[in-house]
């Protein structure tokens, strides 16, 4: 596998999504402290809430991966344990967040060390396809740095003694996509007293179903986003606007629930009717496990995907298209057009290249998002690599997606190569 590095590096949009709408809760968070953030709500089972379009969509997810969040409060010298298998997917990971959604630490799949007797598909090649052959146990805890290995992963910030957050597993373009775990169990989850005694936590019948749309969790995660994403908290995409769309680094690097091994590129762009927005660049490689390839086979990145989003609260997803859903041309080189279906030229099909990504509702602001998960050493070009407040064309070249506006005529009569040059 070619060379990965741990890194706890956030993104101003690698977020998940949380609760569009949500019931009035049916318990409350824990009472904060005078000058302290409100705790994460108590809950009855494991893996309350889950998010991905349709279910939970909120600020800019990815409709190719599902996150599921645990929320936990942990005293000095308690700990909680995840005992898993590795899915059959593109990727997976487990990250620790404060109750301000802030990361604290994070194992990435290939990161994770097997149990006894086991192997990790997402690390050596010989591990076989028996899931009872590919289990891992995972355990969270207070009072250790960040980054300290062993299949630990920091539950406090500082090494503190105790506290609460929240443990989100991510799980991207599962084999199966009608099975969001990757055709495994989610994790089971017991958690660890001082003296050695140990409580187990069911898994949530339907997770996200009740717990997450209609309980204590809905209640305190509204409030979250009140006090912390504001309408307008959005800062944009370098200086491009949607009059004048071009991919740049986002101006604000906090967010929501950060997904360290995601970076991105954004821009704005604006709907007007008979108008499409034409984006086009050189595609990176990436292992096509939908196909059956392999996550050790040598690649640029492990994903990438484009996504047009809404420019306002709650930031929900419209439509993206994953690396294995984009056409591709002789030379490696991808066109999305975005827009309206009654806008979509009829030649806008992956028969002639072209990958057709729907703008939904047309009443706001669009939000483009180009993800990069995870680039090899040995690739400069992706996203991760360009530095903060720089136009990113120095260092990605041929891999920076450039975008334009078309009419839907323009684009129907002449293609891309019909449409004005991006400036």
């Amino acid at each position: 596998m070619h060379s990965l590095k741990r890194t706890m590096g956030a993104s101003a949009l690698a977020m998940l999504g949380f609760l569009a709408t949500a019931a009035a809760p049916t318990g409350a968070a824990i009472p904060a402290r005078t000058g302290q953030a409100a705790q994460p709500p108590e809950v009855s089972c494991g893996w309350p809430a889950v998010v991905r379009p349709g279910r939970l969509n909120f600020a800019f997810p990815e409709t190719n991966a599902t996150y599921w969040i645990m929320p936990y409060h942990l005293r000095e010298g308690e700990q909680l344990v995840a005992q898993g298998t590795y899915p059959s997917a593109r990727f997976m990971s487990l990250t620790s967040y404060n109750i301000k959604a802030a990361p604290i630490d994070s194992l990435a799949d290939h990161q994770i060390s097997a149990s006894s007797g086991s192997k990790n598909p997402f690390a050596v090649a010989d591990a076989g396809t028996d899931p009872a052959q590919h289990r891992f146990s995972v355990t969270l805890k207070p009072g250790v740095a960040a980054g300290s290995g062993n299949n630990t992963i920091a539950a406090t910030t500082g090494n503190a003694a105790s506290g609460s957050g929240f443990l989100v597993l991510r799980i991207y373009v599962p084999n199966n996509a009608s099975d969001p775990t990757g055709g495994v169990p989610l994790p089971a989850l017991s958690k660890q007293d001082k003296d050695g005694s140990t409580s187990t936590i069911d898994t949530c019948p339907d997770a996200g179903s009740a717990q997450g749309q209609a309980g204590p969790l809905a209640g305190f995660l509204r409030q979250l986003v009140k006090e912390n994403a504001p309408p307008g908290g959005f800062e944009g995409c370098g200086k491009s606007t949607a009059n004048a769309p071009a991919f740049a680094l986002p101006n604000k690097a906090a967010g929501y629930f950060p997904n360290p091994y995601n970076k991105y590129l954004c821009t704005p762009i604006a709907y007007e009717p008979g108008r499409v927005a034409v984006i086009r660049g050189k595609a990176p490689t990436f292992p096509n496990t939908s196909e059956g390839q392999s996550v050790l086979t040598k690649t640029q990145l492990r994903y990438w995907s484009l996504c047009q989003n809404q420019w306002q609260l709650p930031y929900p997803v419209s439509s993206c298209a994953a690396d294995f859903q984009t056409a591709l041309d002789k030379d490696g080189r991808y066109t999305f057009v975005v827009s309206a279906p009654e806008d979509r030229p009829a030649n806008a099909t992956a028969d002639n290249k072209v990958t057709w990504i729907s703008w939904g509702p047309t009443d706001v602001t669009g939000m483009l998002l180009f993800r990069n998960m995870l680039p090899a050493e040995d690739f400069p070009n992706a996203v991760q690599n360009v530095p903060l407040g720089a136009d990113p064309a120095a260092t990605m070249g041929p891999y920076l997606p450039t975008i334009t506006y078309c009419t839907k005529d323009q684009f129907a009569k002449g293609g891309p190569d019909a449409c004005p040059t991006p400036s």
